[in-house]
C-alpha cells in the first residue's frame, strides 16, 4: 500500500495545532494577512522562499521537513518535536508562548523580557 504525502498545507496546520495558535497569529508572526496564511495551509498558494524559511524558523523545524515527504521516511512533527530538547516538556499554553515569542520583532522581546523582569522582581 503506498503512502500518500502530506502536502505542505497539512504540514503548516499540524504545526500550527501543535503550537496551540491561531492562523491570525502565524500570519502576524510573517507580517502576511491571515487569508495569505489560510491559503498556504489549504494548499491553494506556496509560500515564497523568504516566509517558508520564517515558517520552518517559527515552528522550530528543519526547512527540509516542510518539503514533500520522503516516501522511505515520514515523521510527524510531533514526533520531531518531541525529540527536540526542551519544547517536549512545556504544555500546550507554554508551546504557544514560545511560538508567539518566535515571531516578535527584537524590540517586542525585549519589552517582553523588561516586563518579566519587573513582574518577577515584584511579585504581587
Amino acid at each position: 500500500m503506498e503512502k500518500r504525502q502530506r502536502t505542505l498545507g497539512e504540514k503548516l496546520r499540524e504545526l500550527r495545532e501543535y503550537y496551540c495558535v491561531s492562523q491570525a497569529q502565524v500570519a502576524q508572526s510573517l507580517n502576511i494577512d491571515r487569508s495569505t496564511y489560510s491559503n498556504y495551509e489549504l494548499d491553494r498558494t506556496q509560500p515564497n522562499l523568504e516566509n517558508l524559511v520564517k515558517l520552518a524558523r517559527l515552528f522550530g523545524v528543519p526547512k527540509g521537513s516542510l518539503l514533500p515527504d520522503d516516501e522511505e521516511e515520514e515523521t510527524s512533527f510531533k514526533e520531531l518535536l518531541k525529540h527536540s530538547g526542551m519544547l517536549s516538556s512545556l504544555n500546550k499554553e507554554e508551546r504557544g508562548l514560545v511560538l508567539r515569542f518566535r515571531g516578535m520583532s527584537r524590540a517586542h522581546k525585549d519589552k517582553i523580557h523588561e516586563r518579566m523582569d519587573e513582574l518577577a522582581n515584584n511579585p504581587d
